[in-house]
This record gives C-alpha cells, sequence and structure tokens, in this order.
C-alpha cells in the first residue's frame, strides 16, 4: 500500500511539473523583428553553344538510304573533330528507320527514312560560324536548336547570392531607418529556389538559316562580321533574411 502511494505521488509530481517549462517558453516575448527580400542578378557572356542537330536520308532502297546517312553523319563527326570538339562533347542518339507512304486511299510507298539526331557542344565560340557552316555543307539538314551557355555558373549563382543578402541588408537597414530603427543580428535566413536562377531562353532556327540567339537578358554587341549574337546568360539569385530590432 505504501509503495502505491509512492508511485501515485511521483505521477502526480510528473504531471505537475512538465508543464512549466513549456508554459514558460509560450509566455517568451516574440522578438521584433523586420523580414525583407534581398535580389541580385549575375550577367554573364556564354562560353559554349550546344547545338541539336538532325541527319536525314531518304531512297527507295534502304541499304542505299542507310549508306547516304552514314556517310553524312561521317562527315558531321569529322568537322565537329576538326573544329577541336572532344568526343564527349558529341553524342548521337534517336536513330529512326522507317518506310514512308503518300496519304491517298491506297498508300503507295514512297521511300525509306533514316534520321538522326546529333548534339554538339562547342566550347570555343570562335569557331561557332564555321562549324556550322561546315556542318551544313556536310549534309546536316537540320539545325533543331543552339542553346548558349555558362559552361561553370556555380561561382557566378555564388555572386548573386552574396549580392542578394547584401542587398537584404541594405534594404533592411533603410527601413529600420524610416522607424526610427537599427537592425540587430539576423533572427532567419533562407534562400528562395526558383526556375530564373539560372535564367535563359533557347534559340530555335532552322537549317540553311543565319542563327541569332533571341534573348530576353541584355545583349552584347555584336561585330560587324559576325551574324550571331549570343547575348548574356543572367544568374539570379533571391534570399528571405528576418533582422531582430535594437
Amino acid at each position: 500500500m505504501r509503495l502505491t502511494s509512492i508511485v501515485v505521488l511521483c505521477v502526480v509530481l510528473l504531471f505537475s511539473v512538465l508543464p512549466r517549462p513549456m508554459l514558460a517558453q509560450d509566455s517568451l516575448p516574440r522578438p521584433r523583428l523586420i523580414s525583407v527580400t534581398g535580389t541580385a542578378e549575375v550577367n554573364v557572356a556564354p562560353d559554349e553553344a550546344v547545338l541539336s542537330l538532325g541527319v536525314e536520308s531518304r531512297d527507295k532502297d534502304l541499304k542505299v538510304a542507310k549508306a547516304q546517312h552514314d556517310g553524312r553523319v561521317k562527315k558531321l563527326l569529322a568537322e565537329a573533330r576538326n573544329a577541336g570538339v572532344e568526343e564527349k562533347n558529341i553524342q548521337t542518339s534517336a536513330l529512326q528507320m522507317r518506310p514512308e507512304y503518300s496519304e491517298e486511299k491506297v498508300p503507295k510507298f514512297l521511300a525509306y527514312e533514316v534520321s538522326q539526331t546529333i548534339q554538339v557542344t562547342l566550347k570555343d565560340l570562335s569557331k561557332y560560324e564555321n562549324l556550322i557552316t561546315k556542318l551544313l555543307e556536310s549534309g546536316v539538314n537540320r539545325v533543331d536548336s543552339v542553346e548558349f551557355l555558362v559552361a561553370e555558373p556555380r561561382k557566378y549563382k555564388d555572386d548573386a547570392r552574396v549580392k542578394a543578402i547584401r542587398a537584404a541588408r541594405e534594404k533592411a537597414t533603410a527601413m529600420a531607418a524610416e522607424l526610427g530603427q537599427t537592425i540587430g543580428k539576423p533572427w532567419d535566413i533562407s534562400e528562395d529556389t526558383f526556375n530564373s536562377v539560372f535564367a535563359q531562353t533557347n534559340s530555335f532556327v532552322q537549317a540553311n538559316s543565319f542563327v541569332q540567339a533571341n534573348y530576353s537578358y541584355d545583349r552584347g554587341p555584336a561585330t560587324e562580321e559576325s551574324t550571331v549574337a549570343p547575348g548574356q546568360v543572367s544568374l539570379r539569385a533571391s534570399v528571405r533574411v528576418s533582422f531582430q530590432l535594437e
């Protein structure tokens, strides 16, 4: 009986003690905060181009169509290598061989079509115009897209993030000053993740036409001799920061 009384007393004491820290925590005054968002953008000239190319061959004889196709692809690969493109930056994919028929009520066989997509990443943009001309001459009959990129965007993203934090502090300082306050230590900080952290508009062009990148950002000046204006790639960062008011 005595043991039971001791156990009951311990349980009562436990329940009477536990809520106190919780109540004490809830009763703590909320710190006076000012929360702001800081954004920054870094514009960088692209240093590589990704070309998505297509090679198509047609003939009523499948062997002939395939032979023509292989010849064109070999020329394409040779021109890319001559331009200094490494093997790892050349990728072939989507090889298709299919018969083509007319759209008449009773379809008639027209020819066999052999097609393939090749992606070439050019690291030296000074060779771009000469390379695209050579590729079209070698038998490329489709330029599905040309995308200008920054090969190593990480350092520029880090720079944009630092500038975004500085912008947040400057904004918070100015806002607090208008209220006769000053900011103290940061209470909370987070980075917004959104698609435009690395924003770029692709340019799609057809074969046998001049290639002109069409970006929505500031574009660098093109030389008179050049028909290509790759523009600039914009890398953005946005952070949310809460500062204590003093």
